[in-house]
């Protein structure tokens, strides 16, 4: 089922416009990565229940490193199928079926969201109050005809949120659709670059590389991606690192970094003893360590 739903998504994304690299065959915390305008990164599962926060958590990171939005694509919550056109949420990261990504893609964003199971709209509080007083009707009058209290539609009015029942109605009195459509392509909470969720993975090459990259004068973090450390001088100027000896997986590294950063429009890099054919250059550790700082390695790069 997550194969059929990855293969699904990335004929909607290419068909949208979107480039596409195809991840799920990596260790890594996302399973798709595209872009247009914005970059996403795609969690794909079978069931959302599966998301564990440590996970949730090396998305965000990931995806706040790379300036990406990340996104769960899933088809159920426990035993029950996600809806079309409603956003959810877990560990503050969006989650859409299949069919909400294709609207998303294609410029239709969803109006509802999930709150504690609960089904809610955003309304134009300032557009509410100016109709409301249009209508020559008082907070209290308004209340009277939605059968809800005083209290509630000044909330309403200073919040925006609500019910999906009440919305309707309320548009209903109004005449008017005053509902805000939510932007899935709006990051969520930054979360921290220094949060430290890769130290179970450090192995000494890479613990290397991470002091090297950081004594050069880089903001090095490690990632759980198809990408091991991300090495920052400015936003601008970000250099995606492979770093392995391991013969079996290296190629296929290698391939998906240099695929990924000419998607996003980055620098790449492998740090590695062993020796591969390919268009992103291999640095071999005692050759990093002769270079001296940030701006040397990356006029290498821009020079390769």
């Amino acid at each position: 089922m997550k194969t059929s739903l990855i293969n699904r998504a990335i004929d909607i994304l290419k068909n949208a416009g979107y480039r596409v690299s195809d991840c799920s065959t990596s260790r890594s915390c996302f399973d798709i990565l595209a872009k247009k305008e914005k970059i996403l990164l795609i969690k794909v599962l079978a069931n959302i229940d599966g998301l564990t926060r440590r996970c949730s958590l090396e998305l965000r990171n990931v995806a706040s490193i790379i300036s990406a939005i990340p996104l769960i694509l899933s088809d159920h919550m426990k035993s029950a199928k996600l809806c079309r056109g409603i956003i959810y949420t877990r560990y503050n990261i969006q989650v859409i079926n299949i069919a909400t990504l294709e609207d998303i893609v294609n410029e239709k964003m969803p109006l509802i969201y999930s709150v504690r199971g609960n089904y809610c709209i955003k309304i134009d509080p300032s557009l509410l109050v100016k109709l409301r007083k249009e209508l020559d009707m008082t907070q209290e009058e308004l209340a009277d005809e939605l059968g809800i209290s005083k209290q509630s539609v000044r909330r309403y009015e200073f919040y925006g949120r609500m019910s999906v029942e009440v919305a309707e109605h309320l548009m209903e009195i109004l005449k008017n659709n005053i509902a805000i459509p939510n932007d899935v392509f709006i990051s969520g909470p930054p979360l921290h670059h220094g949060y430290d969720i890769m130290g179970r993975r450090l192995t000494k090459l890479r613990r290397m590389v991470l002091e090297k990259f950081r004594d050069m004068g880089f903001s090095a973090i490690l990632t759980n991606a198809p990408f091991d450390i991300v090495a920052m001088e400015s936003e601008d100027e970000r250099i995606l690192t492979t770093v392995s000896d391991d013969s079996r997986r290296l190629k296929r590294k290698i391939d998906t970094i240099d695929e990924i950063s000419n998607i996003i429009g980055s620098y790449r890099v492998c740090i590695s003893n062993r020796h591969e054919d390919s268009d992103v250059i291999i640095i071999k550790p005692r050759d990093l360590n002769k270079i001296k700082d940030s701006e040397e390695l990356i006029q290498m790069l821009a020079n390769s």
